[in-house]
């Protein structure tokens, strides 16, 4: 089931890395027990009215695809053929969020809002006037997302009502991240805030010297964050305290991954980076032929990421540490 789990995972992401080049979707493959061997077989592809925004949503037996011109794509999973097809009122920002049977989707336009649609009744659920292009997140009933205006919103998820909003200092480049009771949130001028899930209140805030660009990761009591500036800064958890900064030189990817004690982050110069994630110094850089801003994927010793030359990388990292010194 672990194993069935991560192909599915590597499979959306395969879908996005071949299909953002155009309007055309393809599939790959179906899960096997055992990995695929390539070359892969295409099984089917169809062509989109724009290129496909974000990963495919897994809704069996339909495979559940957004394209750039606002228009959400039902296709059999198995043959390829389009069972429906349903145009938004407004261009989409954002790839869209799947939460059970709804797909929360942010429009841009004369009236942009953050768009609740039911994929089962076939309908929009409910709406909320804005511009909210950054993926949101979700936590049982409740849906936390940053507005393109300067602030950060939480909504009741079956019904839209609002809950909650926070102030923010500077447009948002990066969604936040939601662990145990806390929100953490970095804006486009370095103001990195940690925000009470319950009810929005700050509970501590850190300046850095340039804007965050990536989503941050939260683990074992640390936050490590992706800079503009083409660094990686690390910050304690309940405190904010600087613990270190490393520098990259290139713009990091939108995430990153940890693989062990290892922290995983593409770049624009083409690189995938490994740091110790306590300390912050670089292991190894692993060199691919093309800009990577992709999220990167840990699975066991394993990360996966994908690049702009087309290729889908499994990286080894203990093994790339021993050549990449």
């Amino acid at each position: 089931v672990f194993f069935r789990y991560w192909v599915r995972a590597l499979c959306a992401l395969w879908v996005c890395v071949c299909g953002c080049g155009g309007g055309t979707f393809y599939s790959q493959g179906e899960l096997l027990d055992d990995a695929p061997e390539p070359p892969l077989s295409l099984l089917w592809q169809q062509k989109l009215d724009g290129a496909p925004l974000g990963a495919a949503v897994d809704a069996a037996p339909l495979l559940i695809q957004l394209s750039s011109a606002g228009t959400l794509y039902a296709f059999d999973v198995h043959s390829g053929e389009r069972v429906g097809k349903k145009g938004l009122d407004n261009k989409v920002c954002g790839a869209m969020q799947p939460v059970g049977d709804v797909l929360l989707i942010g429009t841009v336009g004369k009236d942009a809002a953050l768009v609740a649609w039911d994929r089962r009744a076939k309908k929009e659920r409910w709406r909320q006037e804005g511009t909210f292009c950054l993926a949101p997140v979700v936590r049982g009933d409740t849906v936390f997302v940053a507005a393109e205006g300067g602030a950060f919103h939480a909504f009741a998820l079956d019904e839209g009502k609002p809950l909650w909003r926070a102030p923010v200092d500077a447009p948002l480049r990066a969604s936040p991240t939601l662990d145990g009771d806390y929100l953490y949130v970095g804006d486009g001028r370095g103001l990195v805030r940690a925000l009470r899930a319950v009810d929005g209140e700050e509970v501590w805030r850190r300046q850095l010297k340039s804007g965050v660009r990536t989503v941050p990761l939260v683990e074992n009591g640390m936050v490590w964050l992706g800079t503009a500036a083409g660094g990686v800064v690390a910050l304690r958890a309940d405190d904010g305290v600087l613990l270190w900064e490393a520098q990259l030189g290139a713009l990091p990817s939108e995430g990153m991954a940890l693989v062990g004690g290892m922290l995983v982050v593409g770049a624009a110069d083409r690189g995938v980076y490994g740091l110790d994630a306590e300390l912050g110094h670089r292991q190894w850089r692993f060199e691919t032929d093309g800009v990577v801003r992709s999220w990167p994927l840990a699975s066991g010793r394993t990360c996966y990421v994908a690049s702009s030359d087309g290729h889908l990388y499994a990286l080894g990292a203990e093994e790339i540490g021993r050549a990449h010194v």
